[in-house]
């Protein structure tokens, strides 16, 4: 038996098992990147309107630390224009993938024993992990290659297409390598995540500091490598070899590293905690703080600082616009109002979608906990159902409230240190925070999935895919009315471009309440479940 004995059936088990959820992640990703695409020509139709994109573009730091360095801006054509628009996202977001899944089929299957069963067998020490990387690295290709034929058949020049996909894959690949060394040091899945992710962004904050000063420091990011290749603009092929050189190099790497640890257990050791926990860790609501707290620092700091961002950029969207009465329309159609004023309610709908996503995964660490038996005990004691679940949907609803203000706050400081306007900050504060009864609704779809549906709780992020569906292309696509009012985001006032509605929010409220009461009662009435 060697090292990589049963790699082929492990490929085939976790194809069987991730069977939906790599086809989510694959069309998620590559349909938003296509569909971006398809938009682009009809938004700048001619070459005027690509050199006034690119004179915008150009001078504005906010814009370059957003998308990167502008390579090839000499000669603009309208590839230059899809690649700031959606390479860096496209890079996160197989990075993310990459990320998640290779933590899914390493870390946490230790973590949750389940790998101790598999390594039993006739299997080689090797092959789990071969397996995971042989099936995230197609995943990634996928991508790649569904972007690229996409691109072409969109009528973007063929090496241009062929590098910008080739650069979203080569990314990806590589902080796949980066998860698979994380998970050998860490001892926990969260650790693996939390580190990977901040190695991202790292590599982010490098890249856009190197970018914005042009003084090479992007060069040690392997964002910057990603985005060397130059797409549409006399591509240079090498830099994706630094990519994938690397992302060999972290996988066999993860390999060495496995040999030297046992398996379950990381190579850091796990930092010993207080010999006894303090009162309010004793309490639901204070152990679901110190479970979630880490997430929730995360992403109220990432929605401050994207709100920080957005907010820098707001008072060039009407210079963006001027010439371009394609983009002006379409703010305003989403909007309602002024360029800028619409370009924040446009934006609010944005962050107010990332919030969503900080609730439904706070909300269903319930059905985390339950799943891996943690909850067990704590309900065999005299803690209710009803408190336990409270704490943690306490958490998520506090919390949603909390990263929506550091996003407003973000959005309203920048705006007013360009404006030199204090008030600016507690009404884009206020615009941030109205959001939050339409995401408190996809909370309450998240608790009723859990209640009703333990095993299958997670299919409420079908409800954040629909409403970033809506957000997204139901006026680019022009979707009929009714399917776009499905998206509670459809309901909230668009702050700052309109006027305070107050009806809407409390009749989303009450259909949160009302989904969350369904949830809780029903997690009453089931017998626990366990993975």
């Amino acid at each position: 038996m060697t090292t990589l004995t049963g790699v082929g059936r492990l490929i085939r088990f976790i194809l069987r098992r991730d069977r939906v959820r790599l086809t989510v992640w694959i069309i998620a990703i590559s349909g938003v990147t296509l569909a971006s695409a398809g938009g682009l020509p009809s938004i700048y139709p001619d070459q005027a309107a690509v050199e006034s994109y690119v004179a915008l573009f150009g001078n504005n730091p906010a814009l370059v630390a957003f998308a990167g360095p502008g390579y090839g801006f000499e000669n603009p054509n309208i590839g230059l224009v899809l690649v700031n628009e959606t390479q860096l996202n496209g890079i996160i977001a197989l990075a993310l993938m990459s990320i998640f899944l290779v933590n899914r089929h390493t870390r946490a299957e230790e973590e949750s024993e389940r790998a101790e069963l598999v390594r039993s067998n006739v299997v080689g020490r090797h092959a789990p992990a071969a397996a995971a990387s042989a099936v995230i690295g197609g995943a990634n290709v996928v991508v790649g290659a569904i972007c690229a034929v996409g691109f072409v058949a969109l009528d973007y020049q063929t090496s241009g297409s062929l590098a910008l996909a080739a650069s979203m894959t080569s990314a990806g690949l590589l902080f796949a390598g980066v998860a698979a060394v994380v998970a050998q040091i860490t001892n926990s899945g969260r650790a693996t995540l939390g580190l990977s992710s901040a190695v991202l962004a790292l590599a982010f904050a490098i890249r856009a500091v190197g970018d914005v000063a042009d003084n090479g420091l992007s060069w040690l990011s392997p964002i910057g490598w990603a985005q060397a290749v130059r797409a549409y603009a006399d591509e240079r092929w090498w830099t994706l070899g630094l990519c994938a050189v690397a992302a060999a190099g972290l996988v066999m790497g993860a390999f060495w590293l496995s040999t030297r640890r046992d398996l379950g257990s990381g190579l850091v050791p796990p930092r010993p905690g207080r010999p006894r926990a303090p009162a309010w860790m004793t309490r639901p609501l204070g152990l679901a703080f110190r479970l979630q707290r880490g997430a929730l620092i995360g992403w109220t700091v990432a929605l401050g600082l994207m709100g920080f961002l957005y907010g820098s950029i707001a008072q060039d969207i009407e210079q963006m616009v001027e010439d371009n009465q394609v983009m002006a329309d379409v703010f305003e159609r989403l909007g309602g109002g002024g360029l800028t004023d619409s370009f924040f309610a446009v934006v609010m709908g944005q962050l107010g979608l990332m919030g969503g996503a900080f609730a439904i995964s706070s909300a269903l660490r319930l059905a985390t906990e339950e799943a891996v038996g943690r909850a067990e005990p704590i309900l065999a004691g005299t803690t209710s159902r009803w408190r336990w679940a409270a704490g943690h949907l306490a958490i998520a609803a506090l919390g949603t409230i909390v990263t929506m203000s550091a996003a407003g706050l973000g959005i309203g400081i920048s705006y007013a240190a360009i404006t030199n306007d204090a008030g600016q900050i507690p009404r884009l504060l206020g615009a941030a925070l109205v959001t939050v009864p339409a995401i408190l609704v996809l909370l309450g779809i998240a608790v009723a999935t859990f209640g009703l549906f333990p095993s299958g709780a997670r299919a409420a992020w079908g409800a954040l895919a629909l409403a970033a569906g809506v957000g997204f292309f139901g006026e680019l696509v022009k979707l009929p009315v009714w399917t776009r009012q499905i998206s509670p985001f459809e309901h909230v006032p668009a702050l700052p471009a309109e006027d305070l509605a107050l009806l809407p929010l409390v009749v989303l409220t009450t259909i949160a309440a009302a989904a969350v009461a369904l949830g809780l009662a029903s997690f009453r009435a089931r017998d626990l479940r366990a993975d």
